[in-house]
């Protein structure tokens, strides 16, 4: 059961903004429903490290009220401005690791290792989204609880397959998200650096369009292949990171192995759209906020996860 007075205090380095609507979408999704949440986030872009994190701990700081927890979203450095705030405050922190902040870990500087490092094996709680991601924390020294990100399902709906023939593409231009490969075989390409797009157009464009290609090389989770399942689309992706945890092979889409995308994309099979889109149940919003519920309620009992 979801506590709903439980007051949290969501520290996080990442949310949408009208130039980046999508960015951070999963952490503002975390807070629908929840009127006992105050958001911080990180506002300062000096360039120097230790500046933006001095910034980012100060906003943080002032923030007045009374709180059960902090929660924060990424690991470094909103995981270790989180840490400083719960202890400050004497209640528990629960970080939750995206992907890119624990992956890329060993190869940033040592100041970025360090830290990533330590928030892991010293926060009361670690949550991830994915078992690849999960594999990355545990070389840092922790086991993880993998709680996948969920989506408002009521909102992505299916609808009936176009008569034509359409690949989309919403990774934007990205090398990591597989824009070079995209730019080859999609019929219509959007996201950062290409066009920005409202959550509501995806909706719209995912609609219009037979398949979803996330032709990824890296993908901690894959939040655009929930998006695009759960609206009844075939997804061909990438056989990589978060995306094994969402692409069932030939029921609601095709894991690509070895860059074979093109002959994927010819082998489509005639699907269901209902049948695709039921297959998204297990990432609903409230799957997820129930999870982190529950690690909340071990907390409030003192345990540490």
């Amino acid at each position: 059961m979801i506590r709903r007075d439980r007051r949290l205090l969501l520290v996080t380095r990442i949310w949408p903004t009208p130039d980046a609507p999508s960015s951070g979408i999963f952490v503002a999704n975390r807070c629908r429903g929840m009127t006992n949440v105050t958001v911080a986030r990180a506002r300062h872009q000096h360039r120097h490290w230790i500046l933006a994190l001095l910034g980012f701990a100060w906003d943080t700081l002032r923030i007045r009220g009374r709180f059960d927890g902090v929660e924060a979203h990424v690991v470094y450095p909103a995981g270790l401005v989180g840490w400083a705030v719960a202890r400050l405050r004497r209640v528990p922190v629960l970080v939750y690791a995206h992907g890119t902040d624990v992956r890329e870990a060993p190869n940033r500087g040592p100041g970025y290792r360090w830290f990533t490092r330590w928030v892991v094996r010293h926060a009361d709680a670690i949550v991830t989204n994915s078992t690849d991601t999960a594999a990355h924390v545990r070389r840092l020294g922790r086991d993880p609880i993998v709680a996948p990100p969920g989506i408002p399902l009521e909102e992505w709906v299916p609808t009936p397959r176009p008569a034509q023939r359409r690949v989309l593409y919403l990774g934007g231009r990205n090398r990591r998200k597989g824009y070079e490969v995209a730019s080859q075989l999609a019929d219509t390409l959007v996201g950062p650096g290409l066009r920005e797009v409202q959550p509501d157009e995806v909706r719209s464009l995912i609609a219009d369009h037979d398949v979803v290609l996330v032709p990824s090389t890296a993908e901690p989770f894959g939040l655009v292949a929930v998006e695009a399942i759960a609206s009844g689309r075939w997804v061909v992706a990438s056989d990589v990171g978060g995306l094994r945890d969402i692409v069932i092979e030939g029921v609601n889409g095709t894991l690509v192995r070895q860059g074979e995308f093109a002959a994927a994309l010819a082998a489509v099979p005639d699907y269901d759209p209902a049948a695709v889109a039921a297959t998204a149940r297990r990432f609903s919003l409230e799957r997820w906020q129930a999870a982190l519920e529950k690690v909340w309620s071990d907390l409030d009992r003192g345990g540490r996860s």
